[in-house]
């Protein structure tokens, strides 16, 4: 019974322990060469997951994200693609497609979201945040930094967004999980991928 027992609480140890192992060595870089490397990185795309939880709602799925400079092209879409919606746009001119149609705008992504959907997600600063840098647009920044230098919270303007776990890319740690909040809204976002731009 002992031996049992002996063997269960070695497996716990072993399978917590790989969950704490993370998939590459952090990389040996202070916050400015940090910096430096990811106001360079203007052109990505990513694929994983998304959950968005209000006081009276919530939605998650899947998520594609593509980024070429100012120019976006979002994909959100629930199980088996249900509740699909694309937002492409750039500082000019925002689309956003539905099972209910086709709506333009020019006043941003966010207005146009909420318009359409009911949240005010803060897609502007989200380019920046999603590689793991504040957006040089929004107010000056609280940041914290985890022992690697690399961004662990950042607070800006009415959002807090938290980085618990880092991927490798191009010889470049990004986020692999960021969860963004506000009094009304919480995002979760689970980057299973980091990708070139499709052509």
């Amino acid at each position: 019974m002992k031996c049992a027992t002996l063997a269960v609480v070695l497996s716990v140890l072993m399978l917590s322990g790989c969950a704490s192992v993370p998939s590459h060595t952090p990389q040996l870089l202070d916050w400015q060469q940090r910096e430096a490397r990811l106001q360079q990185l203007t052109e990505w795309r990513l694929e994983g997951r998304f959950a968005i939880k209000t006081a009276s709602d919530s939605w998650s799925g899947s998520l594609y994200w593509q980024q070429r400079d100012k120019a976006y092209d979002i994909n959100l879409s629930g199980p088996f693609g249900q509740g699909a919606v694309r937002l492409t746009g750039d500082p000019y001119r925002v689309v956003l497609n539905t099972s209910e149609g086709e709506l333009v705008g020019h006043e941003g992504p966010e207005q146009l979201m909420y318009e359409a959907l009911g949240w005010r997600i803060p897609i502007s600063s989200l380019q920046y945040w999603a590689v793991g840098h504040p957006d040089p647009a929004k107010s000056p920044p609280l940041v914290t930094l985890d022992e690697f230098e690399r961004i662990a919270s950042l607070q800006q303007g009415e959002w807090h967004v938290s980085y618990p776990r880092y991927r490798l890319f191009q010889q470049i740690e990004l986020p692999g999980k960021i969860v963004i909040k506000n009094q009304q809204l919480r995002v979760r976002l689970v980057i299973d991928h980091w990708l070139q731009p499709e052509e």
